[in-house]
């Protein structure tokens, strides 16, 4: 790409062709106010502040908008400079309130930064400060408040809304100083096209939308910040963790700006009903006491005894339950063997190893082709990248054509798509004509078990194969991926027919997302069956309540862990601390179970055979639901229980 050579402040700075003057003042790390700028968004130049001096031209010129040009002599702090972008901040000022000790914004506020960095201001007007006053817009919502006064007028939170998630649920009503901001329906929580993600609020540079449930709740500069990365679904998004050690208050998006609501709502989930110890037949007992009881049973009746494991655990759990199969045969299972496994071994057949595709496949494909569940409902962040895509205010990835197959189409219809209704079940190869090389086709692993999902798999690898389209199998469990590569696992079905059978009669559950693929009544069989059932959960409710056995563990948020998803492997720093992971309990049963010979071992299968019998359909995901954790957060619940009734009403009508 051809270079740009220009000036900033005496230092001669070369630049692609294209760069603005903004971007190239932060290579030389020069400070440029901006309100309405962000990397992540087009360039929109409303707020003026980031005047900078031009001498060739001998006047100011906003940095955020201007292309560099081949000897530029720029300024950025040129007194012309200083006296304009002082006198915007006394025209913001001069309208906005000063209530900073009331304004959670306060402490990463840029206005509040801006102000002190320029010194004391002067009202330039006659306006008193009970002329401040604007109308006011309340959103009828019990997540988003929007307060007018604070407002800036940068737009940042209609553009993020737009060009980001794609969801186009504020505007702007009104114009010049009079503009408020609007969602498109009211109430917000309800009736209107919002997800719920929280991005107005994180992009927002003062207090106008704030997030009520951390409202007065604390001071930014009294938290710790984690990076880390959500553990609500399979995209691994990076997300900033406001803590204090032993609380959450709030989870943010970072400068990436993914982020959805099961982290954004979710953050609460960690709150109540924790498991703390053991339970023994629902009664508190002694945890060391439970994990002796738990090593004896396998050590006494490997063969009897099965485990299942959860995609929501963490690869270090999968490593440790790997050693205990080893030392004692111990059969494995887990609900991806129901959803991810049979799609991936179907591709395998027909296509020959599956590679998944990476972000960058994904951003700079011509064609979406979403096939079976809607993803902007199951992992709502993989639709943010189906859009035109922005970088330092540049498009640098085009609008995608967006096609969807299935008869499950929701949050999707934001991309406008073209629609195939056609049931999954009845797909064939020439539903899929339109995909080439540059064609990414997007399963949800969350569409179909069993034999189906084997045989869409088989469909999916033949199309690969056909049309060198990408294929991305894209689970909603957080380290899915990362259990289908650390383990040898039992078809799931087989493992419940010799419960039945009273084959199998001790059981060690990881999670509780095996409730959201065994109905109840099932579920409750099962557990009748067995003679000692063992939960390892967060949680004191649920399945801890059901089983014999009970061990409560760490959440995401409390342990130090590795996964694998859609970004790959990822290591995680967790902002609070739980001594009791997953891993942790597995090793301590591993120090005290018996070795059981090979000899006496049944030997697996070589191949997998799926079928449908005993497959219980998943249910449908909606925005809201992220498997068992999400159904802990009550800010998910209440969010949950708006939207069905919303739905409930159109279906009336």
């Amino acid at each position: 790409m051809k270079q740009v050579e220009l000036t900033i402040d005496g230092k001669k700075v070369s630049v692609p062709e294209g760069t603005t003057v903004l971007e190239a003042a932060k290579k030389l790390n020069k400070v440029i106010p901006t309100f309405c700028y962000h990397p992540k968004l087009p360039v929109f130049g409303g707020c003026r502040m980031c005047l900078v001096y031009e001498k060739r031209w001998r006047t100011n010129i906003i940095a955020c908008a201007t292309p560099v040009q081949n000897g530029m002599e720029i300024e950025t702090e040129h007194p012309k400079t200083l006296e304009e972008r002082k006198f915007i901040l006394e025209m913001l000022f001069t309208r906005h309130p000063l209530d900073c000790p009331v304004c959670d914004k306060a402490g990463e506020c840029d206005l509040q930064n801006w102000g002190t960095y320029y010194g004391p201001q002067t009202n330039p007007s006659t306006i008193t400060p009970f002329e401040k006053i604007r109308p006011e817009e309340n959103w009828e919502s019990d997540y988003f408040e929007f307060v007018s006064n604070r407002c800036v007028l940068c737009l940042r939170c209609v553009s993020v809304c737009k060009n980001v998630v794609g969801a186009n649920t504020l505007f702007q009503e009104e114009r010049g100083f009079e503009i408020l901001i609007a969602p498109d329906k009211k109430p917000m929580d309800t009736e209107s096209s919002c997800e719920a993600c929280g991005l107005c609020v994180d992009i927002c540079p003062v207090g106008a939308i704030l997030f009520k449930p951390f409202k007065f709740r604390a001071r930014p500069w009294l938290l710790k910040e984690t990076i880390t990365s959500c553990g609500m679904c399979g995209m691994q998004c990076p997300v900033a963790v406001d803590h204090d050690g032993n609380e959450i208050f709030r989870i943010r998006s970072t400068a990436d700006l993914k982020i959805c609501a099961g982290a954004y709502l979710g953050y609460d989930i960690h709150q109540k009903n924790r498991l703390t110890g053991a339970f023994e037949k629902g009664q508190p007992a002694d945890i060391n006491s439970v994990l002796e009881k738990i090593s004896q049973i396998i050590s006494e009746k490997p063969h009897e005894t099965a485990v299942i494991a959860s995609p929501y655990s963490s690869n270090e759990t999968f490593r440790a339950i790997g050693e205990l199969q080893e030392k004692t045969g111990i059969p494995v299972t887990s609900t991806i063997t129901t959803t991810l496994m049979p799609v991936v071994d179907g591709f395998r057949e027909e296509a020959g190893e599956y590679t998944q595709p990476s972000e960058e496949d994904i951003l700079s494909a011509s064609q979406i082709i979403v096939a079976g569940n809607d993803v902007a409902e199951t992992n709502p962040v993989i639709s943010y990248l189906f859009k035109r895509v922005y970088l330092e205010g540049n498009e640098v990835y085009p609008e995608k054509r967006v096609v969807y197959i299935g008869e499950n189409l929701f949050h999707l219809r934001k991309l406008n798509p073209e629609v195939i209704n056609k049931p999954i079940y009845e797909l064939e190869e020439n539903d899929f004509s339109v995909a080439d090389k540059k064609t990414v086709i997007v399963y949800s692993t969350t569409t179909l078990k069993g034999e189906d999902a084997h045989r869409f798999g088989k469909l999916l690898g033949r199309v690969h194969r056909n049309t060198g389209a990408k294929v991305l199998l894209l689970p909603q469990e957080t380290n899915a991926i990362g259990l289908l590569n650390s383990l040898e696992m039992v078809y799931m079905p087989e493992i419940i027919k010799q419960i039945k059978e009273g084959k199998i009669k001790n059981l060690i559950v990881f999670g509780e997302d095996i409730v959201d693929h065994i109905d109840e009544e099932t579920l409750q069989e099962v557990f009748l069956k067995l003679e000692n059932s063992c939960v390892i959960t967060p949680f004191s409710d649920g399945l801890a309540l059901s089983s014999t056995y009970a061990l409560g563990c760490a959440l995401w948020l409390e342990e130090d862990r590795t996964t694998e998803g859609f970004r790959g492997r990822i290591s995680s720093v967790s902002p609070l601390k739980n001594h009791w992971t997953e891993e942790r309990i597995i090793r301590q049963i591993l120090d005290t179970v018996k070795i059981y010979p090979e000899a006496m071992r049944e030997k697996p299968t070589d191949k997998t055979q799926y079928y449908n019998d005993g497959i219980f359909e998943y249910p449908l995901i909606s925005l809201w639901d992220f498997g068992y954790l999400g159904r802990r957060s009550d800010n998910l619940m209440k969010y949950r229980l708006f939207r069905e009734n919303r739905v409930e009403v159109a279906d009336e009508d």
